[in-house]
């Protein structure tokens, strides 16, 4: 499948690594592709991944992922021609939150997930893999057992290319939450993530759903 990473962080960049391994082509997308920040990481990615502008990952992508800080995204998607990204799976792993005063969410009555799918109507929205750090989202392994991914979206059909994707990433357990809104609960799980990393510490933390056979 061809990916194409909106964000050129460590988030976007772990997960091109964890894709492109699963034998996916991908590109990574920033302001600046040829700015010398991204010289040691292109060279150790060879040709496995390619390094472009946001629009051009658009243009690319048969399925996208948002792995862009909040404060930015709005302008990066309002900076994509629309048609590029219109009837394709968006996955978002962003979280709107703040650590002013404490960790806290930055809406009550609506979530990241929702904002998103309001700004790109003709696409069908996913919310993943924002309640666990970079560090683990690719291949988690925990001595203690097998860490859950949740999945929340409109369209049962983008959820399912989804979930190929992240057993790709190696997640083995993955519950559908229902349609996006449900990614209100993702992103208070991440909140309830965070807070517990602080207090154990502990940092890249996940969780897991214990069933009783």
């Amino acid at each position: 499948m061809k990916i194409g990473i909106l964000g050129s962080g460590n988030v976007g960049k772990a997960l091109a690594k964890g894709l492109a391994v699963s034998g996916h082509r991908v590109v990574v997308s920033s302001r600046e592709p040829d700015h010398p920040k991204h010289a040691s990481w292109k060279k150790e990615s060879g040709s496995s991944v390619g390094m472009v502008t946001f629009d051009e990952a658009a243009r690319f992508g048969e399925t996208m992922i948002l792995a862009l800080p909040w404060n930015g995204l709005k302008d990066v998607l309002e900076s994509i021609d629309p048609a590029c990204l219109k009837n394709k799976t968006v996955i978002d792993v962003s979280n709107a939150v703040s650590f002013d005063g404490g960790p806290r969410l930055l809406h009550n009555e609506t979530s990241a997930g929702e904002i998103v799918q309001q700004l790109l109507p003709d696409s069908s929205i996913v919310k993943t893999l924002n309640i666990v750090s970079d560090q683990i989202m690719v291949h988690p392994h925990f001595s203690e057992g097998s860490p859950v991914m949740f999945i929340s979206g409109n369209n049962l059909e983008s959820k399912e290319q989804v979930r190929t994707l992240l057993k790709d990433l190696g997640w083995s357990t993955i519950i559908d939450l229902g349609d996006i809104s449900r990614s209100r609960l993702q992103e208070s799980i991440m909140l309830a993530c965070v807070i517990s990393e602080m207090q154990l510490p502990s940092p890249s933390a996940a969780f897991a759903l214990l069933t009783r056979g």
